[in-house]
């Protein structure tokens, strides 16, 4: 019931992002950060509580160990997809989702860039760890690398997060941005938009 409930979640969510007056979202780089972040985020929630019940029980953690890191993994590798597809159609695109991808290797060239290099150390370190694993490396012994990772990776998905806010360009104003845009609290307050506390612009009192 939780899988088929969660992925419906899922489903619903990524159609609610992937409308055609948010070029920058209306791909499927929306969907596999979605997926991606729920596999990998997942596995290091569920991962804690599973295996701290078992090594309070003094049951074999191996099996459980290798199931979240490969969720955990695969997580990793289905968000590095998307973005690397991402890029490629972005680069080639001429509306506001193409604008939002030249500001994004510009304006935030540098964080973009941290993101996707934390994203493949991320992967490299986790197919390593799997490598480690398999090799017959004790599960134990690995417990506090694959929590190091996982933590990396929370600050790698909440810079992801930050960039899939900050750069959406609406088609309905183009050069827009959420993120402290002063031209669009203008704009809402010279239509009344302001009017309405949900835009989450002050109007002006003077």
């Amino acid at each position: 019931f939780t899988l088929l409930s969660g992925a419906a979640g899922l489903f619903y969510m990524n159609k609610c992002y992937q409308i055609k007056a948010r070029p920058f979202w209306n791909h499927l780089q929306t969907a596999t950060a979605f997926v991606g972040n729920s596999l990998s985020l997942g596995a290091l929630v569920s991962g804690i509580i599973v295996l701290s019940t078992l090594l309070v029980m003094n049951i074999a953690i191996d099996e459980a160990v290798l199931v979240f890191a490969s969720v955990f993994t695969s997580g990793l590798v289905i968000e590095a997809l998307g973005l690397i597809i991402h890029n490629h159609d972005l680069n080639r695109s001429n509306n506001e989702g193409g604008a939002a991808h030249y500001v994004q290797c510009t304006t935030f060239g540098k964080t973009y860039l941290l993101r996707n290099t934390l994203l493949g150390l991320n992967i490299i370190a986790a197919l390593t760890l799997l490598a480690l694993q398999f090799s017959g490396v004790s599960s134990s012994a690995l417990l506090v690398p694959w929590l190091a990772l996982a933590l990396l990776n929370c600050v790698t998905a909440l810079i992801g997060r930050a960039l899939f806010y900050i750069l959406v360009i609406p088609t309905t104003m183009p050069g827009a941005f959420f993120w402290k845009n002063k031209s669009f609290e203008e704009h809402a307050r010279d239509t009344g938009l302001a009017d309405n506390p949900a835009t989450g612009v002050a109007p002006l009192t003077h």
